[in-house]
């Protein structure tokens, strides 16, 4: 298993992420990582720098025509390792098994009680 140097609550949360947009067979954009963890742009950046040094991810640049409005995005997945450290490192850490989808609803069909938290 590939070696974090620190890993955190953030690190955790990019992984997560990671691994879902893995299993959905794709790639993901900083600016989204950011929007679906509600962390700041130092912290998550600072996470996929660590991340990248430790080749649990690799990153590229998205191709675009002239036409193009905006700077371009850079793309993250996960490696081969990072694969199996982000699902190694959230069990560990989590003390359970990644979910199959990262954002579930928070609400269930209560029988007697209709919608509930």
């Amino acid at each position: 298993m590939a070696r974090v140097e620190r890993v955190t609550a953030a690190t955790l949360d990019v992984l997560e992420l990671l691994l879902e947009a893995h299993r959905e067979g794709r790639d993901i954009h900083g600016w989204e990582i950011k929007k679906a963890t509600h962390r700041s742009g130092p912290t998550v950046y600072g996470v996929i720098d660590r991340l990248e040094d430790a080749e649990l991810i690799e990153g590229h640049w998205e191709n675009q025509d002239s036409q193009a409005k905006g700077p371009r995005r850079r793309y993250y997945r996960l490696s081969g390792t990072g694969v199996a450290t982000a699902r190694a490192l959230l069990t560990e850490r989590r003390g359970r098994k990644p979910p199959i989808k990262a954002h579930s609803p928070a609400w269930t069909l209560g029988v007697d009680h209709g919608w509930q938290l």
